[in-house]
C-alpha cells in the first residue's frame, strides 16, 4: 500500500477581489424541452473583437431536433454577481483571449473591403527543382504574392461548403481572416440527437470539461492564454440555460467538472495548485472552495453520492510528474490526506479516473522503469482516500489510458506504439485494476491513434474516437462505435463532427439514457461543440 502523505494544509487566499465582471447570464423556462423561436433568449456576445454570428445552433435533417433563429438584441438578464478570484489578476483578460494570426497584409488594408495581394517573406528553405540539394544558408529571402483570405464583405468565393462543412454562413473576421463559427461542423448521423456549435464567451477556449447531473449538461472552459475560466448550464436539447463568466483569472493550465450533491464543482490548476470553486445548481458562488497544492492538470472523478475524487499532477526536479489524489467533500474541501499514485508520469493530461462501484480507479502514463517505459498503470484509491500500489494491465509502450465503467465491467481503452502496427484497443479490469481476457483492436494508424474516452452502456462500451492526424489528442473527425462485452461492434462508428477543422480537448460522458460529445474546434477562434448521441 502506498504510504499516506501528511495531509495537506489548505492556503489562505489573500488575493484581493478581482474587479472582473463576473456575469450569470440567464434563460428562464423548462430546461427539459426545446424551445421555439418566442421562447428561447440567447446570450449577449461578449465583444472580443471577432465577429459573433447571430446563430451558433446548427439545424440538423431530423424531425426531433430545432434549429431557432434569435435575434442578437433579444432582452437577456445579466445580473452581476460576486467573483471567485484565483489569484487576483487582471480583469481585462475575461474580456479577451486570443491573437488572431498574423495578418497577410498591413493593419492599413485590412478593412478596406478588397482582398489584397501582398508580399510575404521568409527565408529561402527547401531543395531546387527536381528535389536537387537544399540553398546555402546565405541563399536569402523568398518572396511571393499571398492575397488577403477575405476583407470585410469580400470573401473571394469561398462559402462554408467550399471549405468542407456541411453548411452554413462564412464570415471575415476584422483580421480579415476567415471566421468559420458561423459554419456547420456537425455530421448528420441518426443516433445524434442534438448538435450544436456552442455560443460561449471567450474566442479560443484552451481547455474543456463536461459533466451531466442527469438533468441539465454542465461545460466549463479556459480561455486560451489561461485567464478566465468558465461555466454554462445546457439543457438536453442543448439551450442555454445560463453562463457565467470570469470565475477566475489567473494562470489557469488546466479546468475539470463535476456534478455534486448542491449543484457542480470547479477545479481549476494553476502554477500555484488546484483551486476548488463550488457552484449552486444555477451556476452562482456557493463558498469559497479551496487552494490545494496538489498540482496542475486537474481530473475530478465522480461518484454516485459523495464528493468526487481529485486527481492532479505535480511536477518535481528528482521524480518528474507526480499523479496525486485526494477525496474532496462537494464543497470542494479536502476530504481525505492526498495520496501518491504514480511517479515520472509522462503527457499529464490523458490519463483518466473512474468510479467502479466501490472505488475509484486511476490511470495515467507512467516513465521510466527498470525495463524502460512503463506504459500504462492503474491506481485505486479507495472511497475513505487510501491508495493502493500501481499495477501495469496491459504491458509497456502503451499510453492514452481512458477508464469508463459498465455493469459488470470495467473498461480501458489504451494507445500501443510498441507493436508493428500502432493503434487503440479497448481491455477489461477488474475494479483493482488487473487485466481480465477480452482485449480488443480498435483500430490502427493512419485510422486511430488517440486518446478514446469511454463510457458504459449496459455491459457495452460506448468509444469516442478521434480520427489520426499525428498530433497528441487532435482529431480529424469525431466518431462513436459501440462495443460489446464480447469484442464484437454493435454500432459501426459514425461521425460526430465534419469539416477541415481538427477536433481537441474532446470530451464524452453519459447523461441518462445518452451519451454527451464535447470538443473544442481548431483554428481561430476557437470555437465548442456539443453533442447529444443515442447509444
Amino acid at each position: 500500500m502506498a504510504s499516506p502523505r501528511r495531509p495537506s494544509l489548505l492556503l489562505s487566499l489573500t488575493a484581493v477581489i478581482s474587479a472582473c465582471a463576473a456575469e450569470v447570464v440567464s434563460v428562464p423556462g423548462d430546461s427539459s424541452a426545446p424551445r421555439d423561436a418566442s421562447e428561447v433568449g440567447h446570450d449577449v456576445p461578449q465583444d472580443a473583437g471577432v465577429d459573433v454570428p447571430t446563430v451558433m445552433d446548427v439545424p440538423l435533417d431530423r424531425p426531433d431536433v430545432v434549429a431557432v433563429d434569435v435575434p442578437a438584441d433579444r432582452g437577456v438578464d445579466v445580473t452581476p454577481v460576486d467573483v471567485a478570484p484565483i489569484d487576483g489578476g487582471s480583469s481585462l483578460a475575461c474580456l479577451t483571449g486570443g491573437t488572431p494570426p498574423s495578418q497577410t497584409c498591413a493593419l492599413a488594408l485590412c478593412g478596406n473591403g478588397r482582398i489584397d495581394s501582398c508580399p510575404r517573406c521568409m527565408p529561402c528553405f527547401g531543395g531546387g527543382p527536381g528535389g536537387g540539394p537544399p540553398p546555402p544558408r546565405d541563399a536569402g529571402v523568398c518572396c511571393t504574392d499571398e492575397p488577403e483570405p477575405c476583407d470585410g464583405d469580400a470573401l473571394g468565393g469561398a462559402t462554408c461548403e467550399s471549405l468542407g462543412y456541411a453548411g452554413g454562413t462564412l464570415r471575415c473576421g476584422d483580421w480579415c481572416g476567415r471566421d468559420t463559427r458561423g459554419c456547420n461542423a456537425c455530421a448528420i448521423s441518426a443516433h445524434t440527437r442534438q448538435c450544436i456549435r456552442a455560443e460561449l464567451a471567450g474566442v479560443a477556449p484552451g481547455a474543456l470539461a463536461l459533466a451531466s447531473n442527469g438533468a441539465e449538461i454542465g461545460v466549463a472552459w479556459v480561455s486560451d492564454d489561461g485567464h478566465a475560466v468558465h461555466f454554462a448550464r445546457y439543457s438536453p436539447a442543448l439551450v442555454k440555460l445560463s453562463e457565467r463568466n470570469c470565475l477566475g483569472v489567473g494562470d489557469a493550465r488546466g479546468v475539470a467538472l463535476a456534478a455534486v450533491d448542491g449543484g457542480w464543482l470547479l477545479a481549476v490548476g494553476s502554477e500555484l495548485g488546484t483551486r476548488t470553486v463550488p457552484l449552486g445548481p444555477d451556476g452562482s458562488n456557493r463558498g469559497a472552495g479551496a487552494l490545494l497544492p496538489l498540482g496542475a492538470m486537474p481530473m475530478l472523478a465522480e461518484r454516485p453520492s459523495g464528493g468526487p475524487l481529485l486527481v492532479a499532477t505535480r511536477y518535481e526536479d528528482s521524480r518528474g510528474g507526480v499523479v496525486l489524489a485526494a477525496v474532496l467533500r462537494a464543497d470542494g474541501t479536502q476530504a481525505s490526506a492526498e495520496q501518491e499514485l504514480i511517479t515520472d508520469e509522462v503527457e499529464a493530461g490523458y490519463g483518466s479516473a473512474a468510479w467502479v462501484g466501490d472505488g475509484w480507479l486511476v490511470a495515467s502514463r507512467g516513465g521510466r522503469g527498470a525495463g524502460g517505459d512503463l506504459g500504462v498503470l492503474v491506481a485505486r484509491v479507495e472511497p475513505d482516500g487510501r491508495a493502493g500500489a500501481p499495477v501495469q494491465p496491459v504491458g509497456a509502450q502503451t499510453e492514452y489510458p481512458q477508464l469508463g465503467l459498465a455493469e459488470g465491467a470495467v473498461w480501458l481503452t489504451y494507445a500501443s506504439f510498441g507493436v508493428a502496427s500502432p493503434g487503440i484497443a479497448r481491455a477489461r479490469l477488474d475494479t483493482r485494476g488487473r487485466a481480465m481476457a477480452g482485449s480488443v483492436d480498435l483500430g490502427h494508424i493512419p485510422s486511430y491513434f488517440n486518446p478514446s474516452p469511454v463510457v458504459g452502456v449496459g455491459t457495452d462500451s460506448l468509444i469516442l474516437l478521434g480520427t489520426y492526424t499525428g498530433s497528441t489528442g487532435h482529431g480529424r473527425r469525431l466518431e462513436v462505435s459501440r462495443i460489446d462485452a464480447a469484442g464484437r461492434t454493435v454500432v459501426d462508428p459514425y461521425a460526430i463532427t465534419t469539416g477541415p477543422e481538427f477536433a481537441r480537448g474532446y470530451r464524452l460522458v453519459r447523461h441518462g439514457r445518452d451519451a454527451v460529445v464535447g470538443w473544442i474546434g481548431s483554428g481561430f477562434p476557437g470555437r465548442v461543440g456539443l453533442a447529444v448521441v443515442s447509444p
